[in-house]
């Protein structure tokens, strides 16, 4: 089996992602446990920060997903939109990208603002039910991003094809 350049730096890149997902909810659960204010802004700019790294390894997981195609389906009559498995892991990798895009950063962010308003003593009234709000969305989030990307990983071990990056 001859693996490609583009399949290995696809591995890495999932990799990346798998590490920004598992160390993003480590960061949540110990935020949820600290007690002092100041440790939770700390806790919630460094997983902020970590969730920073989350566009690069989309960014290089479509790169070179697309070349894994292109040499899955070079020099054969093999269209890849007729493949169901790969049309799947592409839709299910879109609502991944977009779920983390759209929902992630402003959670994140919103938690943060709302926690640096609690320690400056001049947020609303109801503002421990707000971040308790925020902590069950930021789980909820957690949960759909692991959900969609053990679906991904089991469309593509057990998918109909080979693997993308064999010639």
């Amino acid at each position: 089996m001859t693996v490609s350049t583009s399949f290995f730096l696809h591995l890495i890149a999932f990799g990346l992602l798998t590490t920004t997902l598992v160390s993003g909810f480590v960061l949540d659960r110990r935020f949820r446990k600290e007690t002092d204010h100041k440790l939770k802004v700390t806790i919630a700019s460094i997983s902020r920060t970590i969730g920073l790294l989350s566009p690069v390894a989309a960014v290089l997981l479509l790169v070179t997903g697309i070349g894994n195609i292109h040499n899955r389906t070079i020099g054969t009559e093999l269209e890849w939109y007729t493949e169901g498995w790969l049309v799947a892991k592409i839709v299910l990798y879109v609502l991944m990208v977009l779920n983390g895009s759209a929902y992630g950063p402003g959670l994140i962010r919103g938690r943060l603002k709302l926690l640096n308003a609690v320690a400056e003593q001049s947020a609303a009234p109801n503002a421990e039910a707000a971040l308790r709000s925020y902590n069950r969305q930021i789980s909820l989030f957690y949960f759909v991003q692991t959900l969609l990307l053990l679906l991904v990983v089991y469309i593509s071990v057990f998918g109909s094809g080979k693997h993308p990056g064999a010639l």
